[in-house]
């Protein structure tokens, strides 16, 4: 799957959006309805560090605004 827009650097997120509780782009928290929106890549020397990051429907849909 192709992200619609570029995911964040894994250092910019908050803890919940690392853990997919909240949306990757608009932070709102996730109760129903997430979408999957992808996975950033990082590593750390030998340590891989890829995370899944999920966006609420109207950011995944193009609707809140970056």
């Amino acid at each position: 799957m192709t992200p619609a827009r570029e995911l964040p650097r894994l250092e910019v997120l908050t803890w919940d959006q690392m853990a997919g509780r909240a949306c990757v782009w608009c932070k709102t928290l996730l109760t129903t309805g997430a979408v999957s929106a992808g996975t950033i890549r990082d590593q750390d020397g030998a340590h891989v560090l890829d995370t899944e990051v999920w966006a609420c429907p109207p950011c995944d849909a193009g609707e809140k605004p970056n």
